[in-house]
C-alpha cells in the first residue's frame, strides 16, 4: 500500500462533495481523497464500478484492460465511434467527464505482465474478466502488501463478488439508551437516547481459501440451503472460464451448458453432494453481461470499496450473490471462515 499524505479538501472539492461529506463525514471524505484504485477489466461491470468510484472523490483510478471495445457491450461508457479501439483508452473520456478532480489513468497490457511491484502503488484492487488463478495470484501479492483486494464477475442475469480486507477495522453508530438511569435500571420504552460511534474489527481469508472452501459442511443447513445454486453456479462458471478460455457463449449455448453441467457434477462429487442438488436450468440464464445485473452488482461492490476506504459501516464479509433471472435478491455469505 502507498505512504499515506496529508489530505485537504478544496472549496470547490467541498462543494460537489456537499451531500456526501454530510452522510459520512469531512474524514471519510478526507480518505476517499487519498485512495488509488486499479481497477481491472472494463466490461459492463468494470464500467458500474468505474462510474460510482469515480463520483465518489477517490485521488486516481487506473483502468487496466488489454481489450478491445465491441458493439452491444454492457460498457455504456465507450462511445460508439471508439468501438474498435482498446477498450480502457476508449472509456477514458467518459469516465473522466463524471469528475474532472480524479485522475483517471488508462493501462492496456495485459494483467499477467504485471509483477508485485506494480500492485504497491495502489490502496485498493479490484478484479473483473479475469481467470480465477490469475484472481488468487493478485489477491496473494495484495495481501502481501496490505492491500484491500475485490474480484467479480456477473455473467448474464446474474454475479457476484468476493472481498478481502485482511484485518479491517471500522466505525459504525449505534443508538443507546442515554445515561439517564443508574444503579443498573432498566431503561424504558421512552428513555431517550444517544447515538455513540463504536469501532469494530473484522478479519478476513484470502480468495484460494475461501474459493476451495466446503460451505456445505461449514455452514448451517439454512444457510447452505440460501446460498447453495449461487455458489455452485459461481465456482461452475469460473472453472468453466479456466478451463475453456473464455466464456459461456450464446453461439455455443447447448455444448456451453452441457460443459457447465459436466463441471458443476464434478464439483458436487468433490463435495460429496447430489448431482441434482442444483438444476442445469440455472445455466440457461448465463450467457452475456447484462447491464441491469452490472449495475446492480457494480453498484454494491462500489459502495464496499467507499465503505472500506472511508471505514465507515459494516463491509461484506466475504461474498456477495446476485440472481436477477428468478427472485432479483442479493444474497452476503462468509464462505470459508
Amino acid at each position: 500500500m502507498v505512504a499515506k499524505e496529508e489530505v485537504t479538501i478544496s472549496e470547490a472539492e467541498a462543494a460537489l462533495y456537499d451531500r456526501q461529506i454530510r452522510l459520512w463525514g469531512l474524514e471519510a471524505q478526507k480518505r476517499l481523497r487519498a485512495a488509488r484504485v486499479l481497477l481491472i477489466g472494463l466490461g459492463g461491470l468494470g464500467a458500474e464500478i468505474a462510474k460510482n468510484l469515480t463520483l465518489s472523490g477517490i485521488k486516481s483510478l487506473t483502468l487496466l484492460d488489454d481489450r478491445v471495445a465491441v458493439a452491444n457491450s454492457a460498457n455504456f461508457l465507450v462511445p460508439i465511434e471508439n468501438v474498435g479501439k482498446n477498450v480502457v483508452e476508449a472509456s477514458l473520456e467518459r469516465v473522466q467527464r463524471l469528475n474532472p478532480m480524479v485522475e483517471i489513468l488508462t493501462d492496456t497490457e495485459n494483467i499477467t505482465a504485471k509483477n508485485e511491484d506494480f500492485f504497491g502503488g495502489f490502496d485498493v484492487v479490484c478484479a473483473t474478466r479475469l481467470p480465477v488463478e490469475e484472481s488468487i495470484r493478485i489477491n496473494d501479492i495484495c495481501r502481501k502488501h496490505s492491500i484491500p483486494f475485490y474480484s467479480g464477475d456477473v455473467f448474464g442475469f446474474g454475479g457476484f463478488f468476493f472481498v478481502d480486507l485482511l484485518e479491517h477495522e471500522y466505525s459504525e453508530e449505534v443508538t443507546v439508551p442515554a445515561a439517564t438511569c443508574k444503579d443498573g435500571c432498566k431503561p424504558k420504552k421512552n428513555d431517550p437516547s444517544e447515538t455513540k460511534t463504536v469501532k469494530h474489527v473484522l478479519n478476513y481469508i484470502p480468495l484460494q481459501a475461501a474459493f476451495e472452501a466446503d460451505p456445505s459442511s461449514q455452514l448451517n443447513k439454512r444457510s447452505w440451503q440460501r446460498i447453495k445454486s449461487h455458489f455452485i453456479t459461481m465456482k461452475s462458471l469460473l472453472m468453466f472460464r479456466s478451463q475453456m478460455k473464455r466464456d459461456p457463449e450464446a453461439a455455443n449455448r447447448q455444448s456451453d451448458i452441457a460443459k457447465l453441467c459436466e463441471i458443476r457434477d464434478h464439483i458436487l462429487h468433490e463435495m460429496k453432494l447430489d448431482n441434482q442438488m442444483v438444476d442445469s436450468g440455472i445455466f440457461e440464464t448465463v450467457f452475456g453481461e447484462l447491464s441491469p445485473a452490472a449495475a446492480v452488482v457494480g453498484g454494491v461492490l462500489a459502495q464496499e470499496i467507499i465503505k472500506a476506504v472511508s471505514h465507515k459501516d459494516a463491509p461484506i464479509r466475504n461474498h456477495f450473490f446476485f440472481n436477477g433471472a428468478t427472485d432479483f435478491s442479493g444474497v452476503v455469505e462468509a464462505i470459508g471462515f
